[in-house]
């Protein structure tokens, strides 16, 4: 491991601009989310169970997309594609069990709307999936690169 300061400089600005990028990525999934689910609901199209799955499953693939071209973008060249997208499934799907969980105990434990549920359910799981992606779904790769660093 090379312990030269400018090196472990440059390793946190690359993860700040890639938890940055996770970030930005992350906010138009949950708005996706968000807007789909809301729609659903609001035009009573489908419960709010059934419009938080049709949410969630539009975001993952704004997630998805964003984050494997532009948050992880190093990853694209490298075959592993695939392998990345079960893997980030696989986490949407813990994350989303989360969601679900807040969400149930929201409906069963208030009287407030069904839509607050969801926006406050979609809120709890941005950070876990961070850390999820970072370290397992995106594993192996560095970090993208600053688009303005040359």
């Amino acid at each position: 491991m090379n312990s030269d300061p400018s090196s472990l400089h440059h390793r946190v600005k690359t993860e700040v601009g890639t938890a940055f990028r996770f970030a930005i990525v992350g906010a138009t999934a949950t708005l996706t989310h968000a807007t789909a689910a809301l729609a659903l609901l609001e035009t009573g199209t489908l419960s709010a169970f059934p419009a938080n799955i049709a949410g969630f499953l539009v975001a993952f693939v704004v997630s998805f997309v964003g984050h494997h071209r532009w948050s992880f973008a190093s990853t694209q060249q490298d075959g592993k594609a695939h392998q990345r997208m079960r893997r980030f499934f696989v986490l949407a799907l813990i994350g989303f069990a989360l969601n679900s969980s807040v969400l149930a105990g929201w409906l069963g434990l208030t009287s407030w709307p069904q839509s607050l549920g969801i926006l406050f359910s979609i809120a709890v799981v941005p950070a876990l999936t961070f850390f999820g992606a970072r370290l397992w779904a995106f594993s192996g790769s560095p970090p993208a690169s600053d688009p303005n660093e040359s």
